[in-house]
């Protein structure tokens, strides 16, 4: 579908192969408290029925340390401080989350700067938006079979790309999804690559893990401390990728980053390791970014951590629902465009590699299947997933961008290895 208004000028795209800063190992992570005791403090772009103002500053704080003030300074010269609310994870996580705590403060409308403590975070909405940065898969992925060298800025370049984008000086950043990727202990034979990489929380008392994969230090290292160049250059809205499924980095998810859920949302019925965690879904949400006067960006949010890249499974109906609250929320209005931002791509392209001969390679048939009539309302679709960048466009179909080059371990950037799959 063709642009019905004047888009965002620039989307700054930024590849995984650019150079990153060092990794940051947990108890570096941990004790890093540069200034008034604060690990990480950010503003998240959220729903009006969260707050007003559509937006709401976080910090991370150590374990026992009280939320920080909220120092705001307002466009007419005024000033005051604001209480901040801890965020707690479940009880049941055990000792995976029992270092860091999350504190939120609802922003208002009509500041022109804010502090959490001593760190300043992005106050407000431009009236103009102009330039997005937009990108997802970020974290340095450590499994059993497979590990990133998160010691190496060339090999995982999350850091860098932060930076570079905090120098592009957007007016805000679309995370697509995909944050965590430590989900193991650091194999003895790569030490070189993640020693001291913050793995999952061993329970000695079981000699087992828990049902789920993140704790707090393994945020730290793949987000809270290198994404720290962004958090101060924008506000940020985040959408929540299957690397934070409630089985793997969904208990920090709702920690750090979700804005409507509750914070224990994802953790296990019981504690220990014979626990199980649930499935959830957000509800569906849309922000308003001002492009002119008199035109609007209206961006859906569809949470699409769940569901099968290769085939239409038991989700389906659940994940529907969602893209029918999304279809409603993204009805032409004059003077609005719409886009779509979900992790799962609806029209990803997988290289051949991925799939076996002769098998279609889309990948997140799930959310395909799902959301089939019901994307007829956006100018344009945001996802990641998959590790490239990537545009498809089907016709009659709005395009899909592709941004999951973010830093963590990249697939294929030839483009003779994903051929054209074939549609209708």
């Amino acid at each position: 579908m063709p642009s019905r208004l004047a888009t965002p000028r620039t989307i700054t795209v930024l590849a995984a192969f650019l150079a990153a800063a060092a990794f940051l190992a947990p108890a570096a992570g941990a004790a890093s408290t540069p200034r008034s005791g604060i690990v990480a403090a950010y503003t998240l772009i959220v729903p009006t029925s969260v707050s007003k103002s559509q937006l709401q500053a976080r910090a991370v704080v150590p374990n026992g340390v009280a939320c920080p003030k909220v120092k705001k300074t307002y466009t007419d010269g005024r000033t005051s401080t604001q209480a901040m609310t801890m965020r707690v994870p479940g009880a049941t996580t055990g000792p995976a989350f029992t270092s860091l705590r999350a504190c939120q403060a609802n922003l208002p409308s009509g500041l022109k700067s804010a502090s959490v403590g001593a760190i300043y975070v992005p106050a407000r909405l431009i009236t103009h938006t102009n330039k997005i940065a937009a990108f997802g898969d970020v974290g340095c992925r450590v499994t059993t079979k497979l590990v990133q060298n998160c010691a190496s800025p060339a090999d995982w370049p999350m850091a860098k790309i932060a930076s570079r984008i905090a120098a592009e000086k957007p007016d805000v950043i679309f995370f697509t999804g995909d944050f965590l990727y430590r989900e193991a202990n650091c194999p003895a034979a790569d030490i070189a690559k993640c020693g001291g990489s913050p793995g999952p929380a061993f329970v000695p008392e079981a000699g087992k893990f828990p049902p789920f994969t993140d704790t707090d230090y393994s945020w730290a290292a793949d987000a809270l401390i290198p994404m720290a160049p962004a958090f101060a250059a924008a506000p940020i809205l985040a959408a929540r990728g299957n690397h934070e499924s409630c089985f793997r980095g969904g208990n920090g998810w709702m920690l750090f980053f979700e804005t409507q859920l509750k914070p224990d949302a994802c953790a296990p019925d019981v504690a220990g390791p014979d626990g199980k965690t649930p499935k959830t879904i957000a509800p569906s949400y849309a922000i308003d970014l001002p492009i002119t006067d008199s035109r609007k960006l209206r961006v859906v949010m569809v949470d699409s951590n769940e569901g099968s890249n290769t085939k239409v499974n038991s989700w389906t109906p659940t994940q529907r629902t969602a893209y029918e609250a999304a279809d409603k929320l993204a009805a032409p209005k004059s003077g609005r465009e719409a886009w779509l931002i979900t992790h799962r791509p609806m029209f990803g392209v997988d290289a051949k590699t991925s799939f076996d001969p002769g098998e279609l390679n889309w990948t997140s048939i799930t959310q395909t299947a799902a959301a089939q009539g019901l994307t007829g309302n956006y100018n344009l679709m945001l996802a990641s997933h998959i590790h490239t960048a990537q545009v498809g466009q089907i016709p009659g179909q709005p395009a899909q961008l592709v941004l999951g080059n973010g830093g963590s371990v990249p697939d294929s950037f030839n483009p003779e290895d994903y051929p054209k799959p074939a549609y209708g």
